[in-house]
């Protein structure tokens, strides 16, 4: 890799990384799933909770107990899907 490519690689990923982090402005005060309120402020909530980015504008929030249920459910899919081909 010559020194043209390093620096067209390293000036692309920070844009990429800031579209991502620009886009956590848009998010939600409470949880998709179950309306639990989120206080942006509070370090254990922006530990436990799970954001997922979809495209630059789509943030989901989800409390900890939807985001458990959700993979569970999803889990289970899978396997009876596993189950099925079998």
């Amino acid at each position: 890799m010559n020194r043209k490519q390093r620096r067209a690689l390293k000036k692309s990923q920070p844009k990429e990384l800031s579209n991502v982090m620009a886009s956590f402005g848009n998010l939600g005060d409470e949880c998709l799933m179950c309306s639990k309120p989120f206080d942006k402020k509070d370090k254990d909530m922006a530990m436990t909770w799970t954001v997922v980015v979809r495209d630059d504008d789509d943030v989901r929030l989800y409390c900890p107990d939807c985001w458990t249920k959700a993979t569970n459910i999803v889990t289970e899919y899978f396997k009876e899907t596993q189950n099925e081909r079998e």
